[in-house]
């Protein structure tokens, strides 16, 4: 897992698809795109672009991926992750779009994206609960990067 900001992220330190990423984001202006699905120029990179209200964690649910990392790039708003380490019963598994989704545990990481350009990075290993609202629900939009490995 990584969290950081795009101002702070040590780039020569990082896989470079995840730069690839970074830098796509700096070069593009994303905020400005309608919510939905686009592709790279990379082939094992696509992302989706997501605008949604918060909820609370209890209608949330823990998602995990087998051959896919997620980088997360706060665009605008507020949103919390919860982050642990996946080791839980799956109830639903979809292979085409690469989901898990996974029973409730207790999360090791709460990760509070609220400034434009956090970036939260999770592994295949690493399960996560998304779109959870911090103080008050909010309206957030997000980048979302999908790298297949």
């Amino acid at each position: 897992m990584i969290f950081s900001n795009i101002k702070n992220i040590d780039l020569t330190t990082i896989d470079e698809r995840i730069k690839f990423c970074v830098d796509y984001f700096n070069e593009h202006d994303l905020i400005n795109y309608n919510a939905g699905t686009y592709q790279t120029d990379r082939e094992d990179i696509c992302f989706r672009i997501d605008e949604y209200e918060t909820q609370i964690a209890q209608e949330r649910y823990w998602q995990a991926h087998e051959k896919h990392i997620d980088v997360y790039i706060l665009l605008k708003g507020q949103e919390r992750i919860d982050v642990n380490i996946y080791e839980g019963v799956i109830y639903h598994r979809d292979k085409i779009d690469d989901m898990l989704m996974l029973e409730e545990m207790p999360y090791t990481n709460i990760n509070f994206l609220s400034n434009f350009g956090d970036i939260l990075v999770c592994n295949p290993n690493e399960a996560h609960k998304t779109g959870i609202h911090m103080d008050l629900k909010n309206k957030f939009k997000i980048a979302l990067f999908k790298i297949r490995i």
